[in-house]
């Protein structure tokens, strides 16, 4: 058996749920009343996973810290989409 030294750093799980999340919210954020209510924790869940998993990747010297930056950014632009979809409802057309 052949052994090629030491074993290959994996990125933290929160990292890939953090960007699975962030693109799950985005097409959630588009559809008007239900979406808001699936998209909104699903970016909290993104933004949170991502600012965490990067911390731990770039902490332990482990790869995915950009991974965990675009979750997070993802996850504060679904928030963003739904913060906007909310103030856009309550004002109305004018």
């Amino acid at each position: 058996m052949h052994d090629d030294g030491p074993a290959r750093a994996h990125a933290p799980r929160a990292v890939e749920w953090s960007l699975a999340l962030g693109i799950a919210g985005l097409p959630c954020a588009l559809v008007p009343v239900v979406g808001d209510w699936l998209a909104a924790p699903l970016g909290l869940a993104a933004l949170a996973l991502g600012s965490i998993g990067s911390h731990v990747a770039d902490r332990d010297g482990h790869p995915g810290v950009g991974r965990g930056l675009a979750g997070a950014l993802l996850g504060l632009g679904v928030l963003a989409a739904v913060l906007f979809s909310a103030v856009v409802g309550a004002v109305g057309p004018a």
